[in-house]
C-alpha cells in the first residue's frame, strides 16, 4: 500500500513537471512571436494576426458521417501581404493555431485538441476606400502538428504523437482550403473565415475511419507599414 502511494505521487508530480513544461514552452513561443514581430515589423510591412477557432473534425466511418462535438481554440501569428493591383492582393503568413474535437471510437470517448504550426497563402480582394472597405478572401494552407494532448475517457491529458500507423494519434501534415469575408477600417481587418481539410488525418490508412478539420475562425489583423 505504502509503495502505491509512493507511486501515485511520483506520478502527480511528473504531470505537474510536464504541464509546467508546457506552459513554459508556449511562454517562450508567445514571447519570441511578438519580438520577432517587431523587429520584422520595423523593416517590412507586416500584419499581425489573433482570434479565436470553432473547430470540429468530420468523421466517417464507413463512408458514413458520425457526429462529432467541436471546441474552441486560438491562433496568433504573421502576415507578409503583398499588393498585386490596386484593391487586390496575396497574403502568405505563418500562425500557431489550436484546433479540436471529441467524437466516440470503439465506446471509447475521446477529446483531442491538436495545435499546428500553420501556412495560409489568401487572396484578398478589397471593396471600397483606404478607410473603409470590405474583404473577400480565398486561398489555401498547409499546417504540421507540433502539440497538442488528447483525452481518452474522461483520463489524463497524454501529448498527442503524430505520424502514421496505429499506435500514432494524427497524422502530421494537413493541406486544406481558406474562404472568408471581413471589414477593414482604418488598417484593422475582422473577418470570419472557413477552413476546409482536405487530408484523412486519422493515422491508420487501413481503417474504415476518416476524419479531417473543420474549422470557422475569427480574425483580428491589424497592418502597418514598416520603416
Amino acid at each position: 500500500m505504502r509503495r502505491e502511494g509512493c507511486i501515485k505521487v511520483k506520478a502527480g508530480f511528473m504531470n505537474r513537471n510536464m504541464l509546467n513544461r508546457k506552459v513554459a514552452q508556449i511562454t517562450f513561443v508567445v514571447i519570441l512571436f511578438f519580438v520577432t514581430s517587431l523587429y520584422i515589423n520595423a523593416q517590412i510591412t507586416t500584419s499581425q494576426i489573433v482570434g479565436f477557432n470553432f473547430s470540429t473534425m468530420e468523421m466517417h466511418v464507413n463512408n458514413e458521417s458520425v457526429a462529432t462535438d467541436g471546441a474552441t481554440g486560438i491562433h496568433f501569428g504573421l502576415l507578409l501581404p503583398f499588393t498585386i493591383v490596386d484593391h487586390f492582393s496575396v497574403q502568405p503568413g505563418v500562425l500557431f493555431s489550436s484546433k479540436g474535437s471529441t467524437y466516440i471510437i470503439d465506446t471509447v470517448d475521446i477529446s483531442i485538441s491538436p495545435i499546428y504550426l500553420e501556412i495560409p497563402v489568401n487572396l484578398l480582394l478589397d471593396i471600397g476606400t483606404d478607410a473603409f472597405s470590405v474583404t473577400l478572401l480565398a486561398g489555401a494552407y498547409f499546417s504540421c502538428g507540433v502539440g497538442g494532448n488528447k483525452i481518452e475517457s474522461g483520463g489524463e491529458a497524454k501529448e498527442i504523437f503524430y505520424g502514421s500507423g496505429e499506435s500514432k494519434d494524427l497524422k502530421l501534415i494537413d493541406l486544406g482550403l481558406n474562404i472568408g469575408a471581413g471589414i477593414k477600417i482604418k488598417g484593422f481587418l475582422i473577418s470570419a473565415r472557413y477552413g476546409y481539410g482536405l487530408t484523412d488525418l486519422f493515422p491508420d490508412d487501413s481503417s474504415d475511419i476518416a476524419l479531417n478539420n473543420r474549422v470557422i475562425g475569427i480574425y483580428l489583423t491589424s497592418s502597418f507599414a514598416g520603416r
